[in-house]
Formats: structure tokens, C-alpha cells, sequence
């Protein structure tokens, strides 16, 4: 290698390479000067002297030259960013894996390339290992899908509440980036009880397109799922989320009496004592006390302060007394035989109901209890009816 005294380095033999070298000499100026740069002990003013060397390789007509020097650049910090930015201009072959590895950028050049650059660049930028959290942050705002998955699927970045509800505002509707959402047990269940209601919307007007049923079966059998999915998520979140879960439903006039009498049927008493904490604004261990008290008085004086019908007492006296009994037995009952115990105790006990009265409660069972027990109830109150 020629040196000049004063002045540094001698580029001229450098040039001449370029100017009538063949590939092949090109190929091995190039990774001679990727060495250079690379080394710590290169003077910054021998890195900026061969500088527009590595640019005019970098733009070689010669792919494998080009290829040759974004291979031996990869991994240097101390390149000029006109250099870098030339390679990742190149072809996705070139430029993609030259993009995911180059530590030769930082935070503001990143986010140019997030800016400028196509899906492909800004999907390989979502990748990498030292992502900032500014870049992340414009992908969750800005990015589209492809880039959104690639951030999804790379284990440094953590989303937090803002995230996932800016994700589930902009892609809602993008099932890929929804179920990755859903997959997440972090995710608010203000966004899991959105998301059952789109996709009960959903398979309701898929039904009214076909006409496969009458309309006021596909309304039935919608709610039936709009139900079913939103107690799913009640059931399995903590107090503390189903308290917060139970206030989004009532502020968007989903907490309905169907709901809860539809937990009480199937003994999901947690979704009712935590309606009923919000309705009535009493404390939850309050509310659980009153629910499984015996006197049948601060049952109705805290069904009054809820705000939900007296119509429905009948049912959930029912279930308060079969709950707190297999809670005393210490016994685990399931769907089916909780509706089956709560079923008995409307037609052995409660002497205060009338014909009519047992009647309609054994109704609210055969619409809103498990499958099973919903036939059973729907025969019970046919026999009834014949009996009268």
C-alpha cells in the first residue's frame, strides 16, 4: 500500500483499480479497505479518504462486487453513513442482509430508513436487536401490517397497554395482527370483549346474507355468542381486570340483565357478584356477602340497589343458595350441574312462587342456561304448562 508523508493515505492506486481493474481486483480492493476501516487502529482520516472509494464500489455495475463489499461491511461501526445508506439503496439480496446487521447506523439514520424506506427495509429495521423505542413506537403508529408482524415477532420490543389498544385501533379488523393480539394474556379485556362483539356482528350479518334461519333466530342465536364470548373473558381474568372489564360493559350498555342471568344459569358466580358490585357501587366482599346470606332480604334489597328487573330474582336466589351449597360441600359443579341443581331448587323450593311465577324462572334457565340443561328446562315448563 503507497503512502504519502504528510497527506495520509495514497488513493491513486485505489482509483486506478476502480478505473481499469477487473471485478476481480475490484472484489479485493474492496474487502482490503473493508479491513481498513474496521480496524481501531485506522485514523478517522484515513477512514475519510478512502470514503468515496467505498462509494463508487458500493455502486459498482458489477452486483458481485457490490455484494463482495456489503458482505465485508456488515459487521463495521466505523463507515462513513453515505456508504451505508448506498448499500441499503441496493438490491433486496444485497441490501436486506447488509441492513439487518450493519451497527453502522444509529437511532436518527434508523428512523430515516423507517420513513423512506419500502415495507422490506422497514420489516428488517422492526427485526433488529438494538430496535429503539422511538422506532418501535413509529411502527405502532405508522407501520403497515408486514412491518407491524416483524415488530410482533422480534422478543426485544415489549408492548405496553397504549400499544396494543393503538394495534387493535389500527388493525382490528386484519385478522393475522388480531390473533397475535388475542394470543397475548396481557391484553386489555376491554379489547377481548370488542373483539367478541365484531365478531358476533359479523356472523350475524353473514347469517342474514345467506338467510340460512329466520331473522329473529339469527338475533337469538348471535346474543347466545355475543353472550357465551364475553362471559369467557370475565371468567378467566382476575378480580381486579373483571372489575375494570365489568365498568368498560357498562359504559358501553353491554352489562345487561341477560348477561348476568345467563352467569347465574351456569354458575359463573364471580361475572355476577362483579355486576352486581358496579350496579349496586357497593364493595365486592359486601356484595358477596349479601348474595349468599340466608336472609332472602339483603338478596332483593341489593338486587333493588343494581337496577336490574325484579323478574329475574326468582333465578338468582336460586343460584346463590346452589353455589353457596356446593361451596359448603366443598364439591366443583359444572355447567350442566349447576343449571341441573339451580333447576331443582326452582321447582322443590321457594314456596313464595306461584305456578306462573316458578314457571317464568324455569324459562330464563331453558334460554339462558348450558345447552343440555336448557332442553331439560324447556320440557319442565311444557309439562307445566299441560299440568295448568
Amino acid at each position: 500500500m503507497s503512502m504519502s508523508g504528510n497527506s495520509g493515505l495514497d488513493v491513486s492506486v485505489f482509483t486506478q483499480v476502480i478505473d481499469s481493474g477487473d471485478a476481480a481486483a475490484r472484489i479485493a480492493l474492496g474487502l482490503q479497505l473493508a479491513r481498513l476501516v474496521g480496524d481501531e487502529a485506522t485514523p478517522d482520516s484515513e477512514r475519510e479518504q478512502v470514503t468515496p472509494i467505498l462509494l463508487s464500489l458500493s455502486v459498482d455495475p458489477a452486483q458481485n462486487v457490490r455484494r463482495a463489499l456489503a458482505k465485508a461491511l456488515a459487521e463495521e461501526e466505523h463507515i462513513h453513513v453515505d456508504v451505508a445508506f448506498s448499500i441499503i439503496a441496493d438490491d433486496d439480496d444485497i441490501a436486506l442482509p447488509f441492513l439487518a446487521s450493519t451497527p453502522a447506523l444509529n437511532d436518527w439514520q434508523t428512523m430515516a430508513v423507517l420513513k423512506v424506506g419500502d415495507e422490506a427495509r422497514q420489516q428488517v429495521i422492526a427485526s433488529r436487536s438494538d430496535l429503539s423505542g422511538e422506532a418501535a413506537n413509529h411502527i405502532v403508529a405508522h407501520g403497515a401490517a408486514p412491518v407491524v408482524l416483524a415488530l410482533m415477532d422480534n422478543p426485544i420490543v415489549v408492548f405496553d397497554e397504549h400499544d396494543m389498544r393503538k394495534l387493535y385501533e389500527r388493525f382490528g379488523h386484519t385478522e393475522e395482527i388480531t390473533e397475535r393480539l388475542l394470543a397475548r394474556p396481557d391484553l386489555p379485556l376491554d379489547i377481548r370483549i370488542t373483539q367478541a362483539k365484531r365478531v358476533a356482528s359479523r356472523m350475524r350479518l353473514h347469517m342474514a346474507e345467506k338467510s340460512w334461519i329466520a331473522a329473529n333466530d339469527v338475533t337469538e342465536i348471535v346474543s347466545d355468542a355475543e353472550d357465551s364470548a364475553v362471559m369467557r373473558v370475565l371468567i378467566e381474568a382476575s378480580d381486579a381486570e373483571r372489575a375494570k372489564a365489568v365498568s368498560f360493559l357498562a359504559a358501553k350498555n353491554m352489562l345487561t340483565p341477560a348477561l348476568l342471568v345467563r352467569a347465574a344459569s351456569k354458575g359463573q358466580m364471580q361475572v355476577v357478584e362483579a355486576g352486581f358490585s358496579h350496579l349496586a357501587g357497593q364493595p365486592l366482599a359486601r356484595v358477596i356477602e349479601q348474595m349468599y346470606a340466608d336472609r332472602k332480604a339483603s338478596l332483593k334489597g341489593l338486587l333493588r340497589r343494581t337496577g336490574l328487573p325484579n323478574s329475574c330474582f326468582g333465578l338468582i336466589k336460586a343460584a346463590c343458595d346452589v353455589y353457596a351449597e356446593a361451596r359448603d360441600e366443598g364439591i366443583p359443579l359444572r355447567e350442566d350441574e349447576f343449571g341441573q341443581r339451580v333447576l331443582e331448587a326452582l321447582m322443590t323450593r321457594y314456596e313464595q312462587l306461584d305456578q306462573n311465577e316458578r314457571a317464568k324462572q324455569i324459562e330464563f334457565i331453558g334460554r339462558y342456561g348450558e345447552e343440555r340443561v336448557r332442553k331439560i328446562a324447556k320440557r319442565l315448563k311444557a309439562d307445566m304448562l299441560r299440568a295448568a
